[in-house]
């Protein structure tokens, strides 16, 4: 994708490629072996994908192969993702038709909305993840091609911070997993078999959501580097005396990669729009329920347990942190943004010859080209909070006057049935 913005063309990837050399890219390195070294900082992240279904087999690999091997495998990591779902679509119907009986009924179509948002979400991402089976090699591809571009100009890619990025979020999803675990146990009352059920229900698929959304940051956080990184090559080039008509040379190329940035951010957006908004309803939903049953179940000292208060904060804070980071993220890609319309005007300042190239480029900038639009209904940038809160508060409200509403009908019966003797 990216050659065809930069170059026109697309290069054809070599097959002979040694895999036990483990280098470091250069200036003399290609986009092949730059292609590798990046397939390799991700390599466990992919496969740990593949066995959550957030990704097709096979895409850890650099080079497919059509062994037969392969084709098996692919089938069998095909039936551990129908095996997966078939394995929720029951616990969750046992788990409405079993745990929650006793509920009350203001209660029971909310965790009924919650169990649709998590099969749809999760079929959502299974169905994704086959349909557009090639996207990811694309997205390593295109990344890859930039990278290329940017040794070019002496910048070095910094693998390393991409490993840490990742394994620090991988890090807060096992703390996560590990403190729902403990407190999940003590919430089902030690009943093994409520526990397991109670499991796949709500853990499972919130594991198969998150591991798809470090997929998302992590295309975001590689985003934004490469934006900085530029800003600083962008930098470089006006503190050192230069020709104009090199500088000229010079800035055009880096005008180019900057529009390559924003196509790359807006196809990745646009890839997990569907999954974004299932979020923000299932977070939002979810959410909303979590602080009117806390607000419930704290005013009624009989009911509240300390597991069932941990068990509910730990989901809060989790949902909290999956809507902030979407925006967190998608917020880093447009402070770059700023800041490269900052540099330029620096540069227009300073050399009154760069006048054209400089208007272009701050041309490209101000454009609004829906880079972080969602869904066409959506942009995520830091005052969608502000709707997020507002929606929150009115879904609780609702849920507050419907339950004193329900509570007061429920008495006014009671009260006006005739006493059996």
């Amino acid at each position: 994708m990216l050659s065809a913005i930069v170059q026109g063309s697309t290069k054809t990837r070599k097959k002979s490629l040694k895999r036990t050399q483990f280098f470091l890219p250069s200036v003399k390195s290609t986009v092949n072996e730059v292609e590798v070294y990046l397939y390799r900082s991700v390599y466990n992240f992919l496969l740990l994908s593949e066995f959550f279904v957030c990704l097709p087999y096979g895409v850890h690999r650099h080079l497919p192969t059509s062994k037969l091997s392969d084709h098996i495998l692919k089938l069998l990591h095909l039936t551990w993702c129908t095996v997966i779902y078939a394995i929720l679509v029951v616990s969750i119907y046992s788990e409405y038709t079993l745990s929650n009986i006793d509920l009350p009924t203001v209660q029971k179509p909310l965790y009924f909305a919650e169990y649709i948002v998590y099969l749809g979400h999760v079929l959502q991402i299974i169905l994704a993840t086959y349909w557009a089976h090639h996207k990811c090699a694309r997205f390593l591809r295109t990344i890859a091609e930039f990278d290329h571009k940017l040794i070019s100009f002496r910048k070095q890619p910094q693998y390393q911070q991409l490993r840490r990025f990742i394994r620090s979020h991988l890090g807060l999803i096992t703390l996560y997993l590990i403190s729902t675990l403990i407190v999940d146990y003590f919430y089902s009352d030690c009943n093994i078999l409520n526990y397991i059920r109670s499991v796949i229900v709500y853990l499972l698929p919130n594991l198969i959501i998150c591991c798809s959304l470090v997929q998302y940051y992590t295309l975001l956080y590689a985003i934004t580097q490469r934006a900085i990184w530029l800003n600083e090559i962008l930098h470089s080039e006006l503190t050192q005396k230069k020709d104009p008509r090199d500088l000229r040379q010079r800035l055009q190329s880096i005008r180019i990669l900057y529009s390559a940035l924003q196509v790359f951010t807006k196809e990745v957006n646009n890839s997990f729009a569907l999954s974004l908004v299932l979020v923000y309803i299932g977070s939002v939903t979810n959410l909303s329920v979590n602080v009117f049953l806390i607000y419930k179940y704290v005013d009624d000292t009989n009911n509240s347990t300390f597991s069932w208060i941990m068990y509910s904060v730990i989901w809060t804070a989790m949902h909290i942190s999956k809507m902030f980071l979407i925006l967190y993220y998608n917020y880093g890609v447009q402070g770059q943004k700023k800041q490269t319309a900052i540099i330029m005007n620096e540069i227009e300042l300073q050399n009154s010859e760069m006048e054209e190239t400089v208007t272009q480029f701050t041309l490209q900038l101000i454009i609004n080209t829906r880079t972080n639009i969602v869904c066409g209904v959506a942009e995520l940038n830091m005052n969608f909070i502000t709707s997020l809160l507002v929606t929150m508060s009115t879904v609780f409200i609702f849920l507050l006057q419907y339950d004193i509403t329900y509570e007061a009908i429920t008495q006014t019966h009671k009260s006006g049935s005739p006493n059996r003797i």
